[in-house]
């Protein structure tokens, strides 16, 4: 039912207006469960709080500060309860997160349940204003022992709709360790999970988790839970062993000049492979390189790398060097004059590398630092199994999202390459030479046949020494009055031909 309700609040939203930022929200849990957060001496929660709606907040973009628990369950106010809404400026936005309390049930002293299917789709509906955004939940992921039957639903289907809506695009999380202990309750931590709604919300949502702000605010990189490669693996090259080509990165493209044609090309490179994932190592994985190219000639070029393996590759590390080596064989010259006329021909296509059965496991470390956060039985119904031991036992304890990177068996890192292939110089030479003989050839002849040359002609009996150009007939007048017409070619003698005069009376 939620993720209907989420389709059809993204159908009539639709993306933001024009290019203004994407809209945030940033909802704090006011439940019972919060009690250390919220009344502890010297807890430090409201200013993480404030200090990450200043880190994520984006120039001219508007925010939103607001507390949820149970709609329903406080008299006099709804949830999720809307505290500021507006530009961002810092005094109400502090004065917002101030006013956040621990409401307690109508008619009783017990506070406040917490529904969290509830806060999102309120979220997306006041909040955002059924629009591309951001939300921000900041949350310990606990509800009451005991509720009811439909509480403990709408919280599984919360958690199923953030893995299974198409209209969640990202979610990351930050488990925060801030150990508390308030009246009745003790804590050891909880989460801000950051929900990217609509495709500019996931936009918005992965600038504002590379932005400065954030990266100093936290002191662990943020869980990717959606999707679970999206901090994704990259390629890295060291070296380019290029037996005397030139090869470099331009604006992440590999561009390979001066192959030669004729004798094919062996680029020879030495990457490595960086595991941006966090907390998942890269337990063990089977490599493989392929080439595909554009064009008519698709996988021309063979590709290779070695190892063939990699195992235990820790978030954020590099893998050790990998031998990669791209393979190109002779290349012809393009058809026709256009082809007679290059000295180079652009091979483009993408070297992609794929980890088939992929294995993820969760660092060890970051199991035994989110142990106090998630240590508890009281989380929100997500399917959680696994008895409190050691660090590894927590991994059983963590909501379903943060387990997903079980179902990820395979990965893959491509980069684009443009290899710039010379060919020889005779041929055009040869026709350019050929060209030029013909040319010169023509030119001559042209001369030729308008230069004027002394010839001697018999008109009859009488010799007669004339200067005549080819082809170009001239009339003479014999001593005795006859009349000839003379006409020279380009070589041998001018030969002359007699005019009949016209008859008495003609």
């Amino acid at each position: 039912m939620l993720q209907a309700l989420l389709a059809l609040v993204a159908l009539m939203g639709g993306p933001a207006l024009g290019d203004a930022p994407a809209r945030q929200v940033f909802l704090v849990q006011d439940s019972g469960w919060m009690e250390p957060f919220l009344t502890a001496g010297g807890s430090q929660f409201r200013p993480l709080v404030e200090a990450l709606v200043d880190a994520a907040r984006v120039q001219g973009g508007e925010v939103a500060i607001a507390s949820f628990d149970q709609d329903g369950q406080v008299p006099g106010r709804t949830s999720p309860r809307i505290l500021y809404d507006g530009p961002y400026e810092a005094t109400r936005v502090r004065a917002a997160i101030t006013a956040i309390d621990l409401p307690r049930k109508a008619g009783s002293s017990a506070y406040a349940d917490a529904d969290f299917n509830g806060a999102l789709l309120g979220a997306i509906r006041t909040g955002l204003r059924r629009r591309d955004g951001v939300i921000w939940m900041v949350t310990n992921n606990k509800n009451a022992p005991g509720n009811s039957a439909e509480v403990e639903r709408n919280t599984a289907a919360f958690y199923a709709a953030l893995r299974d809506s198409a209209a969640i695009s990202r979610i990351v999380a930050y488990p925060v360790r801030m150990p508390l202990k308030g009246r009745n309750f003790s804590e050891g931590g909880f989460v801000v999970y950051g929900i990217g709604y609509g495709a500019g919300g996931g936009r918005a949502l992965a600038a504002a988790v590379g932005s400065p702000g954030l990266k100093a605010l936290f002191s662990h990189p943020p869980v990717s839970l959606k999707p679970v490669l999206a901090s994704g693996l990259t390629l890295r090259f060291d070296r380019l062993d290029t037996g005397g080509l030139q090869a470099a990165l331009e604006n992440g493209v590999l561009v390979v000049r001066g192959a030669d044609a004729a004798a094919g090309t062996a680029l020879r490179l030495t990457a490595h492979l960086h595991n941006g994932l966090y907390p998942q190592r890269v337990a063990g994985a089977r490599l493989d390189l392929r080439w595909s190219e554009v064009g008519a000639e698709a996988g021309l070029a063979r590709a290779a790398v070695s190892p063939a393996e990699i195992a235990d590759l820790a978030p954020q590390a590099e893998s050790g060097p990998l031998a990669v080596v791209l393979s190109l064989p002779p290349i012809p010259r393009p058809n026709g004059l256009a082809g007679l006329l290059s000295d180079r021909r652009d091979v483009d296509g993408t070297l992609t590398l794929r980890l088939a059965d992929l294995r993820l496991a969760l660092e060890p470390a970051f199991l035994e630092r989110v142990r106090p956060i998630f240590g508890s039985g009281l989380f929100a119904g997500d399917q959680m199994t696994g008895q409190l031991g050691d660090a590894n036992a927590v991994e059983g304890r963590l909501p379903g999202l943060f387990r997903d990177y079980r179902g990820v068996s395979e990965a893959a890192v491509s980069l684009p390459v443009r290899i710039e292939v010379a060919f020889s110089p005779w041929p055009l030479v040869v026709a350019s030479a050929g060209a030029l003989m013909l040319v010169g050839g023509a030119g001559l002849g042209a001369a030729a046949a308008n230069r004027a040359k002394s010839h001697t002609v018999m008109l009859g009996a009488f010799p007669k020494r004339a200067t005549l150009r080819p082809y170009r007939a001239q009339v003479f007048r014999a001593p005795d009055g006859s009349r000839w017409q003379v006409r020279a070619g380009l070589w041998g003698p001018a030969r002359a031909t007699r005019v009949q005069e016209p008859g008495p009376g003609a």
